[in-house]
C-alpha cells in the first residue's frame, strides 16, 4: 500500500520521512518504464513485419538465380544487380 493512505500514514507522524514519497514516486515510475519497455519490445517482436521485407528479397534473388541459370543475363550484369539486391 502506498505510505501515504491508509494504516500506515502513522509512519509520517514519526518524523522526517518526506523521502518516502519520493522513493514512491520513483518506483512507481521505474515499474512503468519497464512495463512499457517489455510493450514496445512484444509489439515489436510480433507485429511488425520485418518478414515480408525480407522475403521479398528473396524471392527477387531466386528470381535473378533463375535468369542467370537460364542464361537471360550474364555473370557481370548478375553480380550488379545481386550488390544492388543486398
Amino acid at each position: 500500500m502506498h505510505p501515504f493512505y491508509g494504516p500506515s500514514v502513522q509512519l509520517l507522524q514519526e518524523g522526517n520521512t518526506w523521502w518516502l514519497g519520493l522513493a514512491s514516486m520513483a518506483m512507481y515510475l521505474v515499474f512503468w518504464a519497464i512495463v512499457i519497455l517489455f510493450a514496445v519490445k512484444f509489439f515489436k517482436k510480433y507485429f511488425v513485419g520485418k518478414e515480408s521485407h525480407k522475403g521479398a528479397e528473396d524471392e527477387a534473388m531466386a528470381i535473378l538465380r533463375i535468369r542467370y541459370a537460364k542464361g537471360e543475363i550474364d555473370a557481370q550484369e548478375f553480380k550488379q544487380k545481386k550488390a544492388d539486391l543486398l
